[in-house]
């Protein structure tokens, strides 16, 4: 059990990447394997309607431009880990500043929904 957390911690240093502009990043194949970890949180910061027509299962969806404005509805996830992710990693990227410099532990998913190779859910627009 000991040898299993020391190789999850080895992992997860691995596929976390600090940035000289103190922006986390993590691929998003990397990502699919938190997907389903409860201590981990997704969000979309793409537009609702960007959301709507394909994004990932379970996730909720705060459109960069409203993030500051909503920040105090992920007060339920600040013990958690963010992946945040949009189109292409850009504008996660902006959240992801926000999100640190408001006290979270947020990290950016480059290649976004672009390079999502997992399972997507469209909604009825």
């Amino acid at each position: 059990m000991q040898l299993f957390k020391h190789i999850s911690i080895f992992l997860c240093i691995g596929i976390f990447i600090v940035c000289g502009n103190h922006s986390v990043t993590i691929e998003s194949k990397d990502a699919m394997m938190f997907l389903d970890d409860v201590n981990y949180y997704f969000l979309d910061v793409r537009t609702i309607k960007e959301h709507k027509n394909k994004s990932i299962p379970s996730t909720d969806c705060i459109p960069v431009q409203e993030l500051e404005q909503r920040i105090d509805e992920l007060n339920k996830h600040r013990n958690k880990k963010i992946i945040v992710y949009c189109r292409s990693g850009n504008r996660s990227s902006t959240a992801v500043k926000i999100l640190n410099n408001s006290g979270f532990s947020a990290f950016n998913m480059i290649g976004g929904m672009n390079g999502w190779k997992g399972e997507t859910i469209k909604k009825n627009i």
